[in-house]
């Protein structure tokens, strides 16, 4: 088959595809007192990151996180560093200078901010509105995120109440400690496929 016949059919097959109407099932009712509720919201968030690989500081001002950071062998020898928190923590690296994502391939740090945090899993959400390339999130080697303990919400449930307010300004993501993965021989990995550490700054009180 011809590479003009394949797309044809496949074309054919999804156009028939789209015709076909599809009613979605109703949304379950959720009732509050089911859901899950933690006396201390912070110190449950604070808890479950830690537990996923996570570095947890809890500070009273940004400026104590660059003091943190510098105490870090990895922070101190890295070459490249971005900030996207320039005022607190500044970088050597401007990323709307870059124009292609793959010349971020050598991203050592990425100092970024977060919208809020979810006591449930320890993720959290992370806007990309503002950043050119939101490919850093996932590339750089380490990666810091800041929070106000002020902005933590017990479920999933309730992050995606927030989120609803907020969706329309760009693609957004959940991040919940280093990436890892435990496919081969079920062994744990950290930074298999992204941040090969998570360090969060959480800042204030709740």
């Amino acid at each position: 088959m011809t590479d003009a016949a394949s797309t044809s059919s496949r074309q054919a097959i999804l156009d028939r595809l789209r015709s076909r109407p599809v009613t979605a099932p109703p949304l379950p009712d959720l009732h509050p007192a089911g859901l899950v509720a933690y006396d201390d919201p912070l110190a449950q968030f604070c808890q479950v990151a830690t537990s996923v690989g996570a570095a947890v500081h809890r500070i009273g001002s940004l400026d104590e996180i660059g003091p943190i950071l510098e105490e870090l062998p990895p922070y101190r020898d890295a070459r490249t560093r971005a900030s996207l928190l320039p005022a607190a923590v500044p970088g050597n690296l401007d990323l709307a200078s870059v124009d292609d994502p793959h010349d971020l391939a050598s991203l050592d740090w990425l100092i970024a901010a977060g919208d809020f945090g979810v006591a449930e899993n320890g993720a959290i959400w992370m806007r990309t509105a503002g950043v050119r390339h939101r490919a850093s999130f996932f590339i750089t080697q380490y990666l810091a995120i800041v929070i106000s303990a002020a902005d933590i919400v017990p479920h999933m449930h309730a992050a995606y109440e927030r989120i609803g307010s907020t969706i329309e300004q760009g693609f957004g993501v959940f991040i919940a400690g280093p990436s890892k993965t435990a496919d081969i021989e079920q062994s744990l990995v950290l930074g298999a496929h992204g941040c090969r550490a998570l360090t969060i700054f959480v800042c204030g009180e709740a």
